[in-house]
């Protein structure tokens, strides 16, 4: 039977079954089913072929969808630092020449420095890690100093009586000298009472209170003569 003889609802029927072909099998076996057709039917022109057989239009429901690619997270390692500081520590010393109870900074205290190194650890710029690598004072702590006084003015001496009214003024008296035993430190305070005595130090060697006159603060020294 020829194509042309077929009725309409055989055509309908061989062009579903053609498609449904090409759609499972390919376009080889949907031409294998219309050649099939054509010789039990005795009619040699080629068929039409439904357009829903191409697979550029098959549904969308029948595509691979394109798996989404995972991101890859962002690790970045950086080393930073910290400062810290280190207490100063505070000594005092002995100044013989400073007043007894008198104190006096003398050297002003300075903290130091440590500084401290990080390992950071990113991951998408956000920190997940950090490991203490080194540690070092990086500034030395000046340590405070404070003087002490411990000198002590010797007490003054016994005033000399006056001499009687009538009297010729006695010669002056010679520089006043200071016992051999009272042995002073060169350098050290004396007292207004003992301006111009000579003293020896333990040197043997001999000095003037107030030799050099009084200091700024009106004080007076045992001064080399």
């Amino acid at each position: 039977m020829r194509w042309a003889a077929l009725k309409t609802k055989t055509k309908a029927t061989i062009v579903v079954a053609v498609a449904a072909v090409v759609w499972l099998g390919g376009v080889g076996s949907a031409g294998a089913l219309v050649g099939s057709v054509a010789a039990s039917t005795g009619d040699t022109r080629p068929a039409a072929v439904s357009t829903a057989a191409d697979p550029t239009t098959a549904p969308k429901a029948a595509r691979t969808p394109t798996p989404t690619p995972t991101p890859t997270p962002v690790v970045e390692v950086t080393e930073v630092t910290s400062d810290a500081p280190v207490p100063f520590d505070r000594t005092t010393v002995d100044d013989p020449a400073l007043p007894k109870g008198q104190m006096k900074v003398t050297t002003a205290g300075v903290d130091g420095v440590e500084t401290t190194t990080w390992r950071v650890t990113t991951t998408d710029g956000v920190e997940t890690d950090r490991v203490e690598v080194g540690k070092e004072v990086t500034k030395t702590p000046v340590a405070e100093v404070t003087a002490i006084g411990s000198y002590v003015a010797p007490a003054p001496a016994a005033p000399a009586p006056a001499a009687p009214a009538q009297q010729e003024p006695a010669a002056p008296a010679p520089a006043q000298q200071v016992p051999a035993q009272d042995v002073i430190r060169p350098g050290a305070y004396c007292s207004p009472s003992q301006a111009g005595a000579v003293a020896q130090a333990a040197t043997g060697k001999s000095y003037r209170c107030g030799g050099h006159g009084p200091d700024k603060n009106g004080d007076l020294h045992w001064n080399t003569m």
